[in-house]
């Protein structure tokens, strides 16, 4: 018998902000940031960046979304989206660790250090300190569903691609998703 699945969604972005392109310029990626979502429509995405759209310099735990903070400023958002499934209780498991996180929001910070050793390849881990690939990983990782020695010491944005159990399933303008989502089968 099958077990019932979900579908989680890895979204790998760029954003044309002035912190983006910095990042961009020192790390020679096309993308810089990655958020996990709940739903195919993008309504519950999380990861750890701004928590406000024109102040880039405090960050933490944040839900993101397509119409307001960053995402929604910046409209013209490149994205690679990835669909991974999962079984349903893991499904429930990581929903619930979410919650708790955007219920405790304000205990976890931006990890602006462990960021830039990143960049230049050195691997720094404090407790309730991410960035927004750091968090992804750990989020994967800690629920089962990917193994840690799927991803390098030091994980970028696009390396989510290269995950065994990933799916590409969008390529383009982040706000063209949910109107993709809804004529494709992502099953």
């Amino acid at each position: 018998m099958t077990r019932p699945s979900r579908e989680l969604y890895i979204i790998i972005s760029h954003t044309p902000s002035v912190v983006s392109r910095i990042i961009k310029q020192f790390t020679h990626t096309p993308y810089n940031h990655v958020s996990v979502s709940l739903d195919a429509e993008l309504n519950h995405m999380f990861s750890f960046g701004r928590r406000y759209k024109y102040f880039p310099w405090y960050g933490g735990f944040v839900r993101e979304s397509l119409d307001s903070g960053t995402m929604g400023r910046f409209t013209e958002t490149e994205a690679i989206i990835l669909t991974l499934n999962v079984e349903e209780d893991i499904y429930d498991d990581v929903r619930a660790k979410l919650e708790n996180m955007l219920e405790h929001k304000y205990a976890y910070r931006f990890d602006t250090l462990g960021l830039l050793m990143a960049i230049f390849g050195k691997c720094v881990k404090r407790d309730k300190y991410y960035y927004c690939s750091a968090f992804v990983r750990e989020l994967l990782v800690e629920s089962g569903i990917e193994d840690a020695d799927n991803f390098k010491k030091i994980v970028r944005p696009l390396d989510f691609m290269n995950l065994p159990d990933t799916r590409e399933v969008f390529r383009g303008k982040l706000r063209e998703f949910p109107q993709q989502a809804q004529r494709i089968s992502l099953k």
